[in-house]
């Protein structure tokens, strides 16, 4: 079963998809009509070439299991619209095209979470997101700080029902730090594949509290909108991994690999296609 259909939207695109997978890319759009607002306050850096990786992620996981990942791109500036914050916060709020704008994102974000839920059993979400931190590993946000990540292992333990990984957790048998920073966690099976990643059994936390991002507002809403089914994970690429074409696909090869490999250890279910 294959499916590959790009929804229109004068804001957004949603590329339908069949996998128990939700992808979603907040801050790599461009454009800046005139009929929407700039915002007078906040961040507004984009995240350089993470529509593209984005789409490169969906391309590979077809590449990999025939199938598609359910996908949803925000191609309007951050300078209009911060996808990735509560809409106080991500608009001017007297703006009704700015607002059908941020409603259009999160509702097709909503739709796929209900679409998930009625045809598999479990799901993984990803907010894709861009950073220069100085140490260049790929972030993985659980909703746990980086002060929570230092934590020995019996004291980061009793930090479990606040991780997004919490639902994973109570189904999987590998336990709660296997599946954070061990072999069996997905920032492991990435670093096996030659990307370093933050939390894995290589680095379990970063060196400088300023330079890890734990989850923002996508990841927290949708971990409690997922819960206990679909697990929320905010994915922040270095610019290595982002800069070019080659490196993105690259990129892409590792990260659905790893996906893949994360979704059959805890749930059980692989959906690697086989065929020559």
């Amino acid at each position: 079963m294959t499916c590959k259909e790009k929804v229109k939207n004068e804001y957004i695109d949603i590329l339908e998809g069949n996998l128990p997978i939700i992808i979603t890319a907040a801050h790599g759009g461009d454009d800046k009509p005139s009929n929407i607002k700039d915002r007078a306050s906040g961040v507004f850096d984009k995240d350089d070439y993470t529509k593209e990786l984005t789409q490169a992620i969906y391309k590979e996981f077809f590449a990999q299991t025939k199938q598609y990942p359910n996908t949803v791109i925000m191609n309007l500036s951050r300078n209009k619209i911060d996808a990735n914050r509560d809409v106080f916060e991500a608009i001017e709020m007297d703006d009704k095209n700015a607002l059908v704008a941020y409603n259009s994102f999160h509702k097709a974000i909503n739709n796929s979470f209900d679409k998930v839920k009625s045809i598999h059993k479990y799901g993984l979400y990803f907010d894709i997101h861009g950073q220069s931190h100085s140490h260049q590993n790929i972030e993985l946000g659980y909703l746990l700080t980086n002060d929570i990540l230092k934590l020995d292992s019996n004291t980061l333990e009793k930090h479990k029902e606040n991780s997004s990984l919490n639902s994973i957790v109570n189904i999987s048998n590998k336990g709660f730090i296997q599946t954070l920073n061990g072999e069996f966690s997905l920032g492991s099976l990435l670093k096996n594949k030659g990307f370093d990643t933050i939390p894995s059994s290589k680095n379990k936390y970063a060196k400088n509290d300023e330079e890890y991002f734990e989850g923002a507002f996508n990841t927290k809403s949708y971990s409690l909108i997922g819960s206990p089914t679909i697990t929320a994970i905010q994915c922040e690429f270095p610019y290595k991994c982002r800069e070019t074409e080659e490196n993105r696909n690259a990129t892409a090869k590792a990260f659905v690999s790893s996906v893949l490999e994360f979704y059959k250890i805890h749930f059980g279910v692989d959906f690697v296609d086989t065929r020559v």
